[in-house]
């Protein structure tokens, strides 16, 4: 049961389940908002209790307190109101009553007050109620003064204290109250306690039920497998909140089933563009090493090797290039370049090549660009290669430039015999060759995906048009130098 809750090596409180902190999250608003509630109820229940004690008492006092006033403007004998005071007291275990002389000397008090006895030691100041918790039993005390006037004044006061300071102390059993508040208390706590386990045990059922969806989407994605990445979720019709997760997930599937194609196709094409030069050794090796050869034999296998190997270091070379990309290893060190020199510089390279290949090798435009001068000429000459190998002889290859914005694009165009659209899309991935020319040419078919890669490297891109039987351009857009301000 708690493997199902908590992970099984991790169990600290982010690994807990929503299931679980759904429950509790609920339970404690729930809990919070009912102890908010009860305490309020409680408090207002013991703010009303108190109003009536007090208001009770007071009432009583001032019957009394009247009472007493009234017995001591009459002419009795000495002693006399006493017992007359006595008769007027309302015969209850509930209240008591003590009449204090300014000395606090008892002049007069209730018959039962035995039963107040703890009550009468409390030190009260008049006007102020005071409570008393005794062992079984809490009482509420209030002092009130008293006008004592008439001839029986003198009785109570004496002859040397004067006639001021009589206090009328009052005093009221408010045992059943606090019993009451206390049955009110222990019910309280019991309906809390049950209301927050009912609050637990709803929470985690509704919980569930909410968080069934997530556990369907969970089977449904375990269900997809490699063989199954054709596989879509979103249309199943999800809640809401779990519809755009489903729409990420299937968006995810989607380019990882590019990148699973991608990385099948790649594998693929290494093994054979591998597999062409290291038989190509293997077999040049094998021939010469089958009988006693002449120096010039195994100087024309050693050419053949050398050739391959360079063609083998040239490719490990492209592809640790592209790695380094993929992987934000590769560094750049911009700086501004004049595109007219790097024109120039291109066309020194590369015009005996264009001669022999009896090709026009043309430049035109002129400006400045922000570029790591290395990579720039590296994607460059590959455009340059790339053009001068499929433009038959007569044809023209040119290089142009153009400034717009805070961009540059710089084309390599040729009239050969242009590539069909199908390939256009594909054409700056890794190892992709047109069919046709396949087999015929000695590319490594990285030269255009290292152009691409050179591109976003500087934040740019590359492009390509191309018209059968018109010829083909290659674009790299770049950016400009800022303006000084």
């Amino acid at each position: 049961m708690v493997r199902s809750i908590f992970d099984r090596h991790n169990k600290t409180p982010g690994s807990w389940s929503l299931t679980l902190r759904m429950s509790v999250f609920a339970s404690l608003a729930l809990t919070i908002i009912v102890l908010a509630v009860s305490a309020m109820m409680y408090s207002e229940l013991v703010r009303q209790l108190q109003s009536k004690e007090e208001a009770e008492l007071l009432d009583n006092m001032q019957i009394q307190r009247d009472t007493l006033e009234h017995l001591l403007g009459r002419k009795f004998p000495p002693t006399q109101w006493q017992y007359e005071w006595r008769e007027y007291q309302e015969q209850s275990h509930k209240f008591a009553w003590q009449l204090l002389a300014p000395n606090r000397f008892v002049r007069n008090e209730s018959p039962h007050l035995s039963a107040f006895v703890t009550a009468l030691a409390a030190p009260v100041r008049p006007g102020q109620y005071v409570r008393i918790d005794g062992p079984r039993q809490t009482w509420l005390v209030f002092d009130m003064a008293v006008e004592t006037r008439g001839p029986e004044a003198l009785e109570i006061h004496g002859p040397s204290l004067g006639p001021k300071g009589t206090v009328l102390r009052g005093i009221i059993d408010i045992t059943q109250d606090r019993l009451l508040l206390a049955a009110y208390r222990n019910k309280l706590v019991a309906v809390i306690g049950a209301a927050i386990l009912v609050s637990t045990w709803l929470g985690w059922l509704l919980a569930r039920r909410s968080l069934a969806p997530v556990r369907a989407m969970s089977k449904e994605v375990g269900r997809i497998s490699a063989e199954k990445l054709d596989a879509r979720i979103a249309q199943q019709g999800w809640p809401i909140e779990l519809q755009l997760l489903a729409e990420s997930f299937d968006n995810t599937l989607a380019r990882l089933a590019g990148s699973f194609e991608q990385l099948s196709r790649f594998s693929s094409d290494i093994a054979h563009e591998f597999r062409s030069p290291v038989n190509n050794l293997v077999a040049a090796a094998s021939v010469t090493l089958a009988r006693a050869r002449t120096p010039a034999e195994y100087q024309k296998t050693l050419e053949v090797v050398v050739e391959e190997g360079s063609r083998l270091s040239h490719m490990v070379s492209s592809m640790l290039f592209l790695a380094r990309t993929d992987n934000a290893e590769q560094h750049i060190h911009p700086e501004i370049l004049s595109i007219g020199r790097e024109f120039y510089k291109l066309t020194e390279f590369y015009g005996v090549v264009a001669e022999e290949q009896n090709v026009r090798l043309e430049a035109q435009g002129d400006g400045e660009l922000v570029a790591d001068p290395q990579l720039f000429r590296r994607a460059l000459s590959n455009l340059l290669s790339n053009a001068l190998r499929y433009t038959p002889p007569g044809g023209t290859v040119r290089l142009s430039a153009v400034c717009a914005g805070d961009r540059v694009t710089i084309s390599v165009s040729d009239n050969g015999a242009g590539i069909a659209p199908e390939h256009l899309p594909f054409l700056f991935d890794r190892f992709y060759r047109v069919d046709a020319a396949r087999s015929t040419t000695d590319s490594t078919g990285l030269g255009l995906a290292v152009v691409r890669s050179i591109a976003l490297l500087h934040g740019g891109a590359a492009g390509v048009e191309s018209t059968v039987g018109e010829g083909s351009t290659f674009s790299l857009h770049l950016p400009r130098p800022r303006p000084a301000p």
